[in-house]
């Protein structure tokens, strides 16, 4: 059941640390194991990623998006500027 009909007041809008803890707790309640390595197909998580986003109504990245990501590790992921 939706937030909607369980009477629960929905936000505007959500930020994006609320997109990314949603996102990983949708995937900690799925019973299919959802696997990420760099030696691992990026499609199956690049869906999840979509039905996620479609089903939360969030807006398709901006172009250069990633030029503004910075990793863990401290590296921009976007190209050398």
């Amino acid at each position: 059941m939706d937030q909607a009909k369980r009477g629960l007041k929905m936000m505007d809008k959500l930020t994006a640390s609320e997109a990314v803890y949603g996102f990983c707790g949708w995937l900690t309640t799925r019973e299919e194991k959802t696997i990420m390595s760099s030696a691992d197909d990026a499609a199956p998580i690049a869906s999840l990623i979509d039905q996620f986003c479609r089903k939360n109504k969030l807006k398709e990245p901006r172009e250069g998006w990633d030029n503004n990501l910075i990793n863990i590790d401290g590296e921009c992921s976007g190209p050398a500027i």
